[in-house]
């Protein structure tokens, strides 16, 4: 395991630094060139290395170069990999190579200057590659199109003063955290006190969060808490602009609770469900005014997540849909629009790649293999390490024991007790205090009986196989979106994942992915598995179409 790059050296070590510093400061890189052999070299000699002149000036580097050697650093707290890179100009120097997909890289490939904050504000000098630059500026091109909607036309967005969040766990805390933060006064509503009072109890440490790191000023975090009050009583939506409901993921409940949302909230409200993959157009069946009704989904955290999916009914009011999004930016969110389907676009793919991490498992596969795969092509967090953090062992398996399914990996867990962080062990184990996944012999023992009752034979699986098998039907089934309608682009589908996931803006998404890849080979790839594995990788309609006519999902600079 590779160690991690020692810091660089302070400005002042080395005499006439000054020019070089500053230069850094401004995205520049400085060399040194000889005026007697014309020979540049790097700083800090401040003497000619090739023919011993004492006398050397500086000068502009170009800011490229190409890997001479290189070694992912595991653990990094950003994709970084230590290098010796050879700039254009001829000089070699050791450097860093950061926010790339550094576990593809290969001797050669180009660099360009990227600079790093270090010690006391002084920037210093990095590398990232050509590839990871383009990803990030098609980034900033899909976040400036995500400000239109063509659904929202001839809709304007009414001013949310005042919210009523009803149901008061963890989601609705947040939710109302979040809403406090963006300057609306929040009635959190829930029928049992002691629940109230928790959430109360945790918005407050929320906001002092936000105190501490210097975010929000003592007086604004008073004022906040003064924003917010509580209730066991649904007739106190009657002031609301916005009510969010935030209850369990189970459709008669939420079509109870907008009945009596729909008695006692204003004409004008919006009236937003929290859901994370039901139909919004059939809780809006439980109300006499369904144009008022919009999708809000937040991700959890939800005062810290950035995304918030809008999810537009079929009766949706236009301006209620442009006021969704208008609270979303209060919020600080990336707020994307999207159609209604199974898990909507963020949890849809997921979910897709999620059963196939399932099935790998069964045939050979450990949590640590496939979370090493996912974390190495540049996510934040692997499939299993995401189930133990966020409590999905035991959703999981309640919502396959509603379906009938038994038996499952995820059942023999939550059966062992066995349910992720909070319980100090799931997929791995954790030690005491800490939450570093570590693998449990346990765990592979009860994956390998799984495999033997479904009368599977394991075998090994490369990454090469994990890779594909867990990326390409992501993207194949973001394509099945588009073609659904469910989203007005490819790149909103890249934002959801961006901004929802941790997918890396210097990989674009899964859409952008598939472009780089090409879409000819994609679909190649899908095919071969489809032919070996199964109908679940038969590429979509679409794919095929816009691969043969040499198309694109995500379009160029330009």
């Amino acid at each position: 395991m590779a160690t991690k790059p020692s810091k660089l050296p302070s400005p002042d070590r080395f005499p006439d630094a000054e020019p070089y510093w500053a230069a850094i400061n401004e995205g520049r890189l400085l060399l040194k060139r000889c005026p007697r052999c014309s020979q540049a070299h790097y700083y800090p000699r401040p003497h000619c290395p090739f023919c011993g002149h004492r006398e050397t000036e500086w000068i502009t580097a170009s800011g490229k170069a190409s890997i001479y050697s290189f070694v992912p650093v595991r653990g990094a707290p950003r994709p970084t990999a230590v290098a010796i890179a050879e700039l254009a100009e001829g000089p070699r120097l050791t450097t860093s190579i950061v926010n790339a997909d550094v576990h593809a890289l290969r001797i050669g490939d180009e660099l360009v200057l990227t600079t790093l904050p270090g010690e006391g504000g002084q920037s210093v000098a990095a590398f990232t590659t050509p590839q990871a630059n383009e990803a990030r500026a098609y980034t900033a091109r899909a976040i400036k199109a995500l400000g239109t909607s063509p659904v929202e036309q001839g809709g304007a967005a009414r001013s949310l003063q005042q919210a009523a969040v009803v149901g008061a766990g963890s989601m609705g805390a947040g939710i109302a955290t979040a809403l406090l933060n963006a300057g609306l006064t929040v009635c959190l509503i829930d029928r049992a006190p002691e629940v109230l009072e928790a959430a109360r109890q945790t918005i407050h440490r929320n906001l002092d969060v936000l105190v501490q790191r210097g975010k929000l000023t003592q007086a604004d975090g008073d004022a906040r808490r003064q924003a917010l009050r509580t209730s066991v009583n649904i007739q106190d939506v009657a002031g609301a602009d916005v009510v969010i409901e935030a209850v369990w993921e189970q459709m008669e409940l939420k079509k109870a609770i907008f009945a009596l949302i729909d008695q006692h909230a204003p004409a004008h409200a919006v009236l937003g469900t929290n859901t994370s993959t039901l139909n919004i157009d059939h809780i809006a069946d439980a109300t006499s005014r369904p144009g008022q009704v919009v999708g809000l989904h937040f991700f959890s955290p939800a005062h810290v997540m950035p995304l918030l999916e809008v999810v537009r009914g079929p009766r949706t009011a236009p301006n209620v849909l442009a006021a969704a999004r208008q609270l979303g930016a209060a919020m600080g969110k990336t707020a994307v629009v999207v159609g209604i389907c199974d898990g909507f676009v963020g949890n849809r793919l997921m979910i897709t790649r999620d059963h196939e991490a399932d099935r790998l498992l069964l045939e050979g596969a450990l949590p640590q293999h496939i979370d090493r795969v996912l974390t190495e092509f540049g996510l934040p967090m692997g499939t299993y390490e995401i189930a133990d953090m966020a409590g999905g062992i035991e959703l999981v398996h309640r919502i396959r024991q509603q379906k009938g399914q038994q038996g499952t990996i995820v059942s023999r867990l939550f059966e062992a007790g066995r349910l992720g962080q909070k319980t100090g062990k799931g997929y791995y184990r954790y030690e005491p205090g800490k939450r570093r996944p570590l693998p449990d012999p346990e765990v592979t023992a009860l994956i390998e009986a799984a495999s033997r009752e479904a009368g599977i034979q394991r075998r090994a699986i490369g990454d090469d196989e994990l890779r594909s098998r867990l990326i390409l039907p992501m993207i194949n089934e973001g394509a099945k979106l588009l073609d659904e309608g469910v989203v007005d682009r490819a790149s909103d589908i890249d934002m959801v994942w961006q901004r929802g996931f941790g997918w890396p803006a210097w990989k674009g998404g899964p859409m952008y992915h598939a472009d780089q890849l090409g879409l000819p080979l994609v679909v190649e790839q899908l095919a071969q598995l489809q032919q070996r594995l199964g109908e679940r990788f038969r590429p979509s309609a679409l794919l095929e179409r816009m691969a043969r006519a040499g198309e694109r999902f995500t379009p160029t600079a330009g």
